[in-house]
């Protein structure tokens, strides 16, 4: 088969998967309509996906809202594409946007960070140090990298282009990371993949890295390449169906891996990984965990950073009490994401406190319920609209093959028996690289999908 007839070929399979798609929910744009002819003041913090998408779907719903984004950050990334810039698919400039581009024209957007709320005054106040009120307030601030948790760590070194430690958190990282992965495949060394005990976006991310160099090393007879996958976590996912399924694929490929091994230190000088193993055990029926060092040499490191929410959350008593960053999540009910104390605060995203929901797939099915919701606080009428959970993420295992990995509260949650729930394929693989991205940056964002 000549390159043309092999594009052709492949041009029709993208085409039949689209037409397949758009046959069902998974991307039917939806046209909204207008609502309510209420006008309230509703301040949004953060204009990222969850913060520019939930914009755009006010305006539809809700016509004559005054709504508001703060956020000092004109860029913005489709981070979700991170993954394809380590594996050699995309560049960064594939994942770079402009917001000004995005946000629709009748929101209006203050370009100042949110430096304090004041929940009993239903006020918060910007780093130029202006007081800005508002009726409704919804937090979509996202999670920020606490590199520096990890003793020897830093951002600095992460974005250092001559360290060998990098993460696909960043798009530089990103770019670092494929660089990393050209060099190993040429030179074999020591991969070593760190993760952390704490709740992260895109939970696979590093993992789908480990198998995609995995798999280039093995097509490449790269027989002086080793990876190590430490994670601080018992479970491969949150999601025990699909952590079970990633563990049995380390195994059948023989890729090592550890569990409950927590990246503490990093000697950068001589390329040391220090972890702690952790081994719980029971006492007078207390709960206790023991500690032994474990130091593992690298060549390269892909770090996952503990993650944590806006530092104005906890000051301003909206965390939760409990869990983990000392409860640093906006303490949101589960179900229709509002604020456990104070109603008319909702929150959307990855730093809303809620046991399954740190995906750009969460974010599409949580913005209807916090609309819909504030629409029934506004009419003083119960909050029927519900969020489940829901959590996707194609899964990269190998090059031209991925796992559709969609879960919520109660378990699996496939969309498409096509897709599978554990199965490898090359659908799943165009899904995230051909039709994910102008889904969420052509339409979810305009709260059209």
């Amino acid at each position: 088969m000549n390159e043309i007839q092999k594009s052709r070929r492949d041009a029709l399979k993208i085409f039949t998967l689209g037409s397949a798609l758009a046959a069902t929910s998974v991307t039917i744009p939806t046209q909204a309509k207008a609502a309510s002819d209420l006008s309230p003041n509703i301040a949004i913090i953060g204009a990222g996906l969850g913060g520019i998408t939930m914009s755009a779907h006010l305006i539809d719903i809700m016509p004559k809202a005054n709504v508001t984004l703060y956020d000092a950050n004109q860029t913005m990334h489709y981070e979700p594409g991170f993954t394809l810039i380590t594996a050699g698919v995309y560049t960064t400039k594939d994942t770079k946007y402009d917001k000004a581009d995005l946000i629709n024209e009748k929101v209006k957007w203050v370009k100042q960070n949110v430096q304090s709320v004041d929940p009993n005054n239903n006020s918060l106040t910007t780093n130029d140090g202006n007081i800005h009120k508002y009726d409704y307030l919804i937090i979509s601030t996202g999670v920020y990298y606490d590199f520096q948790s990890v003793k020897g760590l830093n951002a600095d070194i992460i974005e250092d282009p001559n360290s060998k430690i990098t993460s696909i958190y960043t798009p530089n990282g990103a770019t670092k990371a494929n660089k990393f992965i050209q060099e190993l495949i040429k030179n074999g060394g020591n991969a070593l993949f760190a993760e952390p005990n704490t709740p992260s976006k895109c939970g696979g991310a590093n993992k789908k890295v480990n198998m995609l160099l995995n798999d280039l090393g093995q097509k490449n007879n790269q027989k002086s390449l080793k990876t190590i996958l430490c994670i601080g976590s018992a479970n491969m996912l949150s999601s025990p169906l699909h952590a079970k399924m990633i563990e049995q694929i380390y195994i059948q490929r023989d890729m090592e891996y550890k569990t409950r091994h927590l990246l503490v230190e990093v000697d950068t000088i001589n390329q040391i990984a220090k972890f702690d193993k952790l081994m719980p055990y029971t006492q007078d029926s207390i709960q206790k965990t023991a500690k032994e060092r474990v130091e593992i040499p690298y060549d390269y490191l892909f770090v996952v950073p503990r993650m944590k929410s806006a530092d104005f959350i906890t000051q301003a008593s909206l965390n939760t009490s409990k869990g983990d960053v000392a409860g640093n999540w906006v303490d949101v009910d589960q179900y229709t994401l509002q604020h456990k104390k104070y109603p008319n605060i909702f929150a959307l995203g990855d730093c809303a406190g809620v046991p399954k929901g740190k995906t750009g797939a969460s974010i599409r099915k949580q913005y209807p319920v916090v609309g819909a919701n504030i629409l029934s606080h506004l009419k003083n009428e119960p909050l029927e609209a519900k969020f489940d959970g829901y959590t996707a993420c194609p899964l990269l295992t190998r090059y031209g093959k991925a796992v559709m990995v969609e879960f919520n509260y109660k378990g699996a949650a496939p969309t498409l028996e096509c897709m599978g729930s554990t199965r490898e394929s090359w659908l799943n693989w165009a899904v995230k690289v051909y039709l994910m991205k102008p889904m969420v940056m052509q339409a979810m964002i305009h709260a059209k999908a």
